[in-house]
């Protein structure tokens, strides 16, 4: 595995700008509590951190770990005696995972030179647990740092709270989750066209990112531009298209039938299943489903609206679709695709409050191929 360091992170330059400060000058404190939303990074940030504090011969002119010491090395195999973290065993972080790791921080360290914890999803602490975690914040052992994790901070005990730095954390620009994807390999295009659904989160990101995906997300983008193009009752059809679609995205994740797709409600029906070649119904896609595919609409238009309003296509998320970009700015009004944009938030609302999916799908997009037209 690559060693984590702070130079490397993307985004949250005022957090990595403030530990590097305190790394660099020995002034890190023993615990911190990280909080923020999945998927942008701050496990990354926490181990970057423990690294350096563990590294052996640490740059005196760097926030990064050595990279070639002892402790490096362990660390960059995966099998760093002096660093751990928790994560919830089930529901919860259970009392005996606690007791386990302050029987460990003892001892002194093997390879480096602090002993570090991350817990990961600290809100989901047991009492018990939470409870025998203080009084080690409480009391730390000689040469131990913690770094707890939360998207829910305010859900964290009061008492564990106060005894812990906290660092908040915000969502990635697209721009950086785009930038994070092309460096794992995703093309550009569909890097920057995720990287608008993402709301900020690399984890998000990376399920939007699977082949199977971008093709729905493609067939989601020529929907949207064709509206007004097209007889205003043909997009209801569409729903099963989507589905069929979905389909394919969760046979292309290696899913087996019955497992729910990344973002999904629930199980996902097999359509393959049977003797007969049916096509798979509208109820395919759950409610969560079909949020991602009017989020990515509304992505898809809020693109067409800017290129309505002068902007060059070409810097625009979905620059792949350029042509029928174009060709719905030119045939429509910005105050028509702006129309449609709330449309499709109207029809969001309509599904959380448990409306007839089918029949709400069939309005919302009649409606939207009557507005522009």
């Amino acid at each position: 595995m690559s060693l984590p360091a702070l130079s490397m992170v993307v985004g949250h330059t005022l957090q990595v700008r403030l530990l590097s400060r305190l790394l660099r000058g020995d002034r890190v404190g023993h615990a911190y509590l990280f909080a923020g939303p999945s998927g942008v990074g701050r496990a990354t940030v926490a181990m970057a951190v423990l690294a350096r504090l563990a590294c052996v011969s640490p740059p005196a002119d760097s926030a990064d770990a050595c990279g070639n010491c002892r402790s490096c090395a362990a660390l960059r195999r995966g099998q760093h005696p002096d660093l751990a973290t928790i994560a919830p065993d089930g529901q919860n972080i259970k009392i005996e995972q606690i007791r386990e790791m302050t029987g460990r921080l003892r001892y002194d360290p093997v390879v480096g030179r602090i002993k570090g914890v991350v817990i990961a999803q600290c809100d989901r602490l047991h009492d018990t647990a939470a409870n025998a975690l203080l009084k080690t914040l409480e009391e730390p052992p000689t040469a131990t740092h913690f770094v707890l994790l939360t998207t829910q901070p305010e859900t964290v005990l009061d008492t564990i709270r106060s005894r812990c730095q906290l660092v908040r954390f915000g969502g990635l620009s697209p721009e950086h989750v785009a930038a994070l994807l092309v460096r794992a390999g995703v093309a550009a295009d569909g890097a920057r066209a995720v990287s608008a659904l993402a709301e900020g989160s690399l984890d998000q990101a990376r399920a939007l990112a699977d082949p199977g995906k971008l093709a729905l997300l493609d067939l989601v983008a020529e929907l949207a531009l064709s509206l007004g193009a097209i007889p205003a009752d043909e997009g209801v059809p569409w729903l099963d298209r989507l589905g069929r679609s979905l389909s394919a995205a969760k046979k292309s994740e290696g899913l087996t039938a019955g497992d729910a797709l990344p973002g999904s409600a629930g199980p996902m029906p097999d359509a393959s299943a049977g003797g007969d070649e049916k096509k798979p119904k509208s109820t395919e896609l759950s409610r969560d489903d079909l949020r991602l595919v009017a989020e990515s609409m509304r992505a898809v238009l809020r693109d067409a609206l800017l290129v309505a309003c002068g902007v060059d296509a070409d810097g625009l998320p979905h620059a792949r679709h350029k042509a029928a970009l174009l060709g719905l700015a030119s045939r429509t009004d910005p105050k028509q695709i702006a129309e449609v944009v709330e449309q499709l938030l109207g029809f969001e609302r309509a599904l959380v409050g448990n409306a007839n999916v089918k029949l709400a799908w069939a309005a919302m997009i009649t409606r939207a191929g009557q507005t522009l037209a």
